[in-house]
């Protein structure tokens, strides 16, 4: 006969250990535990989770418009900005053509207004040295002289 390599006795020690062990744990980890939630507690974690969501959801709506608000002001911008800058420039390049021409149609209205009153004066002063019927013909020949040689 064979002799066991263990002894009976020790065999059963060991599990008898093994039972009462898992007798223990079954006692132990099957009751309640401070832990556990309620179904009202539950409940409301599951309710606050539902609401973050939510306010995720609108927060992301927020940022995609203003992603959106931001992608047309990158396409309008540099078009408003070019339109500003070329007429910008082309009031730069007229106004010295505009300042131009106001300075030379003030010197052609100056020198004409010169002439009038020149010839007025020139009027007053001979018309009593002259007699009405022989004043007409030469007065006119002799302003239009002096108009023509101002003008010239």
């Amino acid at each position: 006969m064979r002799k066991p390599m263990f002894p009976e006795s020790r065999i059963q020690r060991i599990v008898t250990i093994i039972g009462w062990s898992l007798l223990l744990l079954l006692v132990v980890g099957c009751g309640p535990s401070g832990r556990d939630l309620s179904d009202a507690q539950w409940l409301q974690l599951q309710q606050d989770i539902q609401q973050e969501r939510a306010e995720i959801g609108r927060q992301r709506d927020l940022l995609e418009s203003d992603r959106r608000e931001w992608n047309e002001r990158e396409y309008s911008e540099p078009i408003l900005a070019a339109a500003i800058t070329s007429s910008v420039l082309l009031a730069c390049c007229l106004l010295p053509l505009l300042l131009t021409a106001c300075v030379l149609r003030s010197r052609e209205s100056d020198q004409d207004s010169e002439a009038v009153c020149d010839l007025v004066i020139d009027e007053v002063l001979h018309l009593p040295d002259v007699t009405p019927s022989e004043s007409s013909p030469k007065v006119d020949s002799q302003n239009t002289r002096r108009l023509a040689s101002r003008e010239s």
